[in-house]
C-alpha cells in the first residue's frame, strides 16, 4: 500500500514537471545557407529546401563546376566519314581501346569512351548535325592528342 502511494506521488511530480516544461526559441539561430545552394549540380540534382542533404552547405557554398561534360561533348564537331564504318581510338594513351562504329544508319554514331561523334558523308546535314570536320583532320588530331 505504501509502495502504491509513493508511486502515485512520484508520477504526479514527474507529470507536473514535464507538463510545465517549455522550450526556448532564443537559443535557435537561423541557418546560414551558402549563396548558391539552390543551383543544380552537374548531374542535374536540385534538392528540395527541406532535404536533409542540404546540411552539407550550411555556412558554406556549394562548389559546382559550370563546365558540364555533356555540354563540352556537344560542342565537339561531328567527324564526317566517307566509309560506312570508322575506328575511334583517341590515341589510346589513357586506356581508350579501338572502338568499331558502324555508320550504315542515317544517324550519328557516338564513341562510348570519348564521346566523339561520327556520321557517314551522305547522311550529314549541316543544319541538323552542326559543325563538322573531315575524317582526315580527325586522324591528324589523334596523332598529337592524348585523350
Amino acid at each position: 500500500m505504501a509502495a502504491n502511494i509513493s508511486r502515485a506521488i512520484l508520477r504526479a511530480q514527474v507529470g507536473a514537471s514535464s507538463a510545465v516544461r517549455t522550450f526556448s526559441l532564443s537559443s535557435c539561430r537561423p541557418v546560414n545557407e551558402g549563396s548558391n545552394y539552390q543551383k543544380p549540380t552537374h548531374t542535374g540534382q536540385l534538392w528540395d529546401k527541406n532535404d536533409y542533404r542540404n546540411i552539407r552547405f550550411v555556412d558554406r557554398d556549394k562548389h559546382i563546376n559550370p563546365m558540364w561534360a555533356v555540354d563540352l561533348i556537344a560542342e565537339d564537331p561531328v567527324v564526317v566519314v566517307e566509309q560506312n564504318h570508322v575506328w575511334s581510338h583517341s590515341c589510346g594513351a589513357l586506356g581508350h581501346p579501338k572502338v568499331y562504329i558502324n555508320l550504315d544508319k542515317p544517324e550519328i554514331g557516338t564513341c562510348g569512351y570519348s564521346g566523339r561523334k561520327f556520321i557517314q558523308k551522305k547522311y550529314y546535314d549541316a543544319a541538323k548535325h552542326g559543325p563538322s570536320i573531315p575524317h582526315a583532320e580527325y586522324l591528324e588530331q589523334m596523332k598529337g592528342d592524348s585523350r
